[in-house]
Order: structure tokens, then sequence, then C-alpha cells
């Protein structure tokens, strides 16, 4: 090992020959997540010596036999103190090297996007922190003094600095720079909110890297890039302004004062150093896809210079219980407006990390919003209304989801017939306080195709629910659905003349909605199923049921996919069929007809589920997709623009 991850940067090395893994150990866990190997030659090892809390951020391990130069961090201290002008200059070709490590972090990210607008307009609203409101030199003053970049100035260099600033004003969705533009500027945030992207060469996959809302935060320099032009595209999320000092400036105050360039040279290797950071644990987090480690890990490297009483310390045990990551969204939200300077660029990290998670929770509390608005409906409140006041709340829920939706020309014009899906399990970690699980799928096609296309959601068959399950009980009862019995549903056995009469019964409801006009949805396999496993072989009744009345109604067939999965990086998809009529694909009253007919109906469903999940593939992983579709209501069309990052 040449360096160990947290210990002490006693030595800085170059590599003269070999080939040296870099890897980081998350906390509580015995592997380590690498992060790239490197075999250049002068390459600079160690580097994190040069900064508090002057820890090695990762572990060094040579692969490969290595030839390595190898000096003390304190005897470089001491030479550094007498000769600022060479210090300069190693800094700066430290800082060349970590770039080029920026780069190749910021084409993994590329991979996996996960930012959406919907946190860039989370950003744009809160801006937590707006600057002081006094005049132009104090205001300088102010946020020079108070920046987290800036803390380790002497007054009289911040005095010389604010002497060479310039003020300038932005306007919501302006672009401050854009990537390939030639930077002379270092550009300090003043007030408002800045979101910082990458694109690749072909201007393709637009990613979202970081957020910036805290004052006195360094958006750009020119040294932050190898070519002198800006390698990322900053976006006003609001209004704001910026502290703007001229690079030639800076230059000429470095050559008349070499201990102020060496100190600006270290800052930026500062700078950049927290940035592969912040990317690296981006990285970690895609892997995991579990926050609170990756919260953890970084609170981990800092934890020398965060305060122990510090509220961030209470971020991933908030992160690791659905019920409490509203809590933890209003810890950062707190610590944002009130912590220290380090603890408020560390929240703006943890939000940029947690971008899917606020997703998740926004439709975490959507779902909630629809249990209370169904539930909690005024007791004589007809059905039909309390149907539509769940498809609204859906609706809601649904906007902050991907999702797509195609085949609506598929639809009938007229309601009153049955639709039918694939039906998954709703993903665990989406029940609800009290247990209950709403089924995902068949609400997206009552709120988000059948609710927008015909004013109603239309009426469901659904288990009658365990006597325990409470939660079911005063949820469905609400709707005005159908209630039948299945294995799950706990029933003490009943006789063949029971069993007759019930079908009987749902037979007579079930045709009463179809000729009124109202739609109804089953789901033939009669319980759901996990992707793998779908379709399931499909039940008899709903064709028996639609082959008996008259006129008949059609079959509208709809293939969903992902509703078993976690809204994180992933996408909702819906697919309709071509509608049928039962009488047309077979003898309904004919046992073996039928029964070959849905066998034939299954396979077919196989490469319909098959297309709707590639379909959900292919919009979770674009950068820039609009998903919106003739049938999808207005609340949806606003919300379903994707972002990746």
């Amino acid at each position: 090992m040449i360096t160990r991850q947290y210990h002490p940067a006693a030595d800085f090395y170059f590599l003269l020959d070999g080939e040296v893994e870099h890897t980081i150990q998350l906390q509580g866990r015995d592997e380590h997540f690498k992060v790239g190997d490197l075999s250049l030659r002068y390459f600079p090892l160690g580097w994190s010596g040069f900064s508090l809390p002057q820890r090695y951020a990762t572990s060094a391990r040579a692969i490969t036999d290595c030839q390595l130069l190898r000096w003390s961090s304190e005897d470089l201290q001491h030479l550094f103190s007498r000769a600022p002008c060479q210090a300069r200059q190693l800094y700066h070709y430290v800082l060349s090297s970590v770039l080029n490590l920026l780069a190749d972090a910021r084409q993994q990210l590329r991979r996996t996007p996960s930012v959406t607008d919907l946190l860039l307009e989370a950003l744009s609203q809160n801006r937590a922190d707006n600057g002081p409101d006094e005049g132009r030199e104090a205001a300088v003053s102010e946020i020079l003094g108070h920046s987290l970049f800036f803390e380790v100035f002497p007054e009289a260099y911040l005095d010389r600095l604010g002497d060479l600033v310039e003020l300038r004003r932005f306007r919501k969705d302006e672009y401050i720079y854009q990537q390939g533009a030639p930077g002379h500027y270092l550009m300090m945030l003043m007030d408002g909110s800045v979101a910082s992207s990458f694109s690749a060469a072909d201007g393709s996959d637009e990613i979202y890297l970081r957020s910036y809302t805290t004052p006195g935060q360094i958006i750009a320099h020119p040294d932050l890039s190898l070519s002198g032009r800006h390698e990322e595209t900053a976006l006003a999320l609001s209004d704001g302004s910026l502290a703007l000092i001229n690079s030639a400036a800076l230059e000429d105050l470095a050559e008349t004062q070499p201990e102020f360039g060496e100190l600006l040279a270290q800052r930026l290797l500062w700078l950049v150093s927290a940035r592969l950071r912040t990317l690296r644990i981006q990285l970690i987090a895609q892997r995991y896809q579990q926050e609170e480690i990756a919260v953890q890990n970084l609170l981990a490297q800092v934890s020398p210079q965060l305060g122990i009483a510090s509220k961030l310390y209470k971020l991933p045990h908030l992160l690791a219980n659905r019920i409490t990551h509203a809590e933890a969204f209003d810890c950062l939200e707190s610590v944002k407006r009130h912590g220290s300077r380090l603890e408020r660029t560390l929240a703006g990290v943890c939000v940029d990390l947690l971008s899917e998670l606020w997703r998740e929770l926004r439709f975490y509390q959507g779902l909630q919003q629809v249990y209370q608005a169904v539930t909690q409906a005024p007791l004589d409140e007809d059905t039909r209304s309390v149907r539509q006041r769940c498809s609204h709340s859906f609706q809601q829920a649904f906007s902050a989801a991907r999702y797509v939706i195609r085949g609506a020309e598929h639809l009938p014009d007229a309601p009153g017939h049955i639709f039918i899906l694939n039906h998954l399990i709703s993903h665990p970690c989406y029940a609800l306080p009290n247990g209950f699980e709403l089924a995902l799928d068949t609400h997206f096609v009552s709120a988000m195709i059948l609710d927008p296309n015909y004013g109603d959601g239309g009426v469901r068959v659904v288990r009658r629910g365990r006597g325990e399950e409470h939660g079911h009980h005063g949820y469905y009862d609400r709707l005005g659905h159908i209630y039948v019995h299945t294995g799950e549903s706990h029933v003490v056995a009943a006789s063949d003349q029971t069993l007759a009469m019930q079908r009987a019964a749902f037979n007579e409801l079930a045709s009463s909605y179809l000729q009124r006009g109202i739609n109804l949805i089953i789901c033939p396999e009669g319980t759901s199923h996990w992707s793998q496993d779908s379709p399931a072989p499909f039940r008899k009744g709903a064709f028996h049921l639609a082959a008996a009345l008259d006129p008949e109604p059609l079959i509208v067939p709809i293939a969903v996919a992902n509703f078993d999965r976690r809204l994180k990086h992933s996408a909702f998809a819906a697919v309709i069929h071509e509608p049928f009529r039962v009488s047309e694909r077979c003898i309904p009253q004919h046992k073996q007809s039928l029964a070959n007919f849905l066998d034939e109906l299954r396979d077919s469903y196989r490469a319909y589920v098959a297309k709707a999940a590639a379909l959900a593939e292919q919009v979770a992983g674009d950068t820039v997709h609009d998903t919106r579709q003739d049938g999808a209501p207005p609340a949806a069309q606003t919300a379903v623009r994707i972002r990746g990052c």
C-alpha cells in the first residue's frame, strides 16, 4: 500500500514506473470501491496532504512493481515556506493532473443520468442564502470574509481582492458561461442559484453535475480547465449576482505577491479535489443506490473539520428509513440556511447526491395524499366523485415520475369497455405508513389513461381484503370498486351454490357498470407478480363476462412495465394495444377454444410486456425526453420532461 484512506498524509509521491489502483472504502463495508488505475509517469500521489484535514482521501495500491519519488509532507511545507514561487508551480502541476481525473469522473457519470428538472425546479425555488443587503463594498467584503474558499486568506489579501471585484447581475435561465467558451474570470456567487452541467463532445447527454446556492462559492476560474476554456456549462436557476475578478489581475497580484500566488494555487487544488471527491461519491451512490452510505462517506471524509454537534450527522440515520426522508430534507434546508460555511457547502453537495431520493419523496408524499383524498372524502360524497378525487391526486403523484404512454390511438371513442393489463407488484418501499400498498399500475391506467380520455377513471375489480387489512377496506370501499374473493382474501370455504351466487352477483354488477358507459379495469392473472413472472396465466372470468353481454364490449389490452421497480433511475411505461371482442377470437362457451385463446393471448402479451419494458428503459436512459401523449392530463404534461445528469 502506498497510501491508506483516512490516514495522515505524511508523504507525497510521484509515480515513475508501474501501475497504481485507487480505491475508496465505505464505512460499514468491507468492499473497496475502485475509482481508477494510474500508470502515467510523474503522476502525483498523496496530494490530499496539501489541504486540511491533511489525510489521504483514497487508498493507493501498487498493482505492479512500481518506482516512486517520495517526499515528506512536512519537509515540503518547510520548502514551500522559503520558496512560494516553486510551491505555486508544484500546485499547478498537481492541479493539472487532478483535472484529468475530474474529466474521467464526468465521463463515468455520463453513463448513469440521474438528476432531473424536478431538482432544478426545487433549487430555483429554494434560494438558501440571498447574501447581505448592504452596499457594494460591504457586500463584497462580507461574502469574501465568509467564503469557504477564501477562509484561509489573510485580511490584507481579501481587501486587495475586494478592490479587483466587479459585480454582475444575472437573470433566471441565463447562461453564466457555456462549455467550450474562453474563461477569463474568477466567478464567485453573491446570491441566487446556479446549476452546472456537462455535455459530451457531440453535444448529447447533458449531465447535471452540481448546484451553487451558497454565497461565496467559486463557480469558475480559468485554472480549473486545462485548455483555458470552460469545461462545464453554468445556468442560472434564479435571479442573482456574481463577483468577478479578471484572471489577468489575479495573475499580476500573484506575480507581485508570491505568497498570495501560492495560497491561491493551493486553494484551487483544494477546490478541484473537493469536486473530484463529490463526483466519486455520486458514482458510489449510483452503484449501490443507498444514499445514506454515500452521505455517511462524505461526512466521514470531512469529519475532522466538521463540528461534532453538526445536524448533518443525523442524515444517514434519517435516510435509512422511508418514513423519515422528509425530515432528512428538512434538516438539509435548515443547515443550508443556518449552518456554518462548511455545513452549507456540504448541504448543497448532499442535495445533489439525493436528487433521485427527493424525486421519490415527492412521489411517496403524493401517494399519501391520494390515500387521504380518498379515505377522508365526505361520507355523503358519491363514489364517482371520490374516484375523480383519486385520479386527480394520482396525476399529481405521477408528475414526479418518469413515464411514457404509447398507443392512445387504440382507445375506443366511447367508454363502457373492459381494460385488461398484466398486474405488477408495487415495490414494497412505497407501502404507506399504515402498511397499505397502493396498486401503482392499475391506478396509472385509471388516472393517466382513462380519466383524461373519458372523464372517469373507471371501476376496478379488486380482491376482497383480509380482515386485518383495514387500510385496504377503508380505501376501496370509497371508490365503488367491485370486490371478488381470491386465495389471498382468507375467506371461509364456500359451497358450490354460494360460489355460483357470488359469480352471478359479480356479473350483474359488472354488467350494470358497462351498460352505463363506465369502463372496467380487470387484471386477468388474478393477482400481482414481479416483472420476471409477468404475464402469468390468464383466468377466464373477464372474458366470460365480456362474451355474455349484449352488445359485447371490447377488450382493450394494456401492457405495463417497471411498476414493481423503485422510481430511482427508472421509468414507468404503458402501451395500449388494438382492442378486440372475445367472440371474434374464440368460441367463449367452448372450454377448450377459450383455453387455447387465453394461451395465445398470454404469448402475445409476453411480446407486449417486452416492448413496454424496452420503451421504459429507453425513457429512463434518455437525457432529455418528452413523454407527453395525447391522452396525458395537463398536470402530468408539465412534469415528465427528463434531463439527465
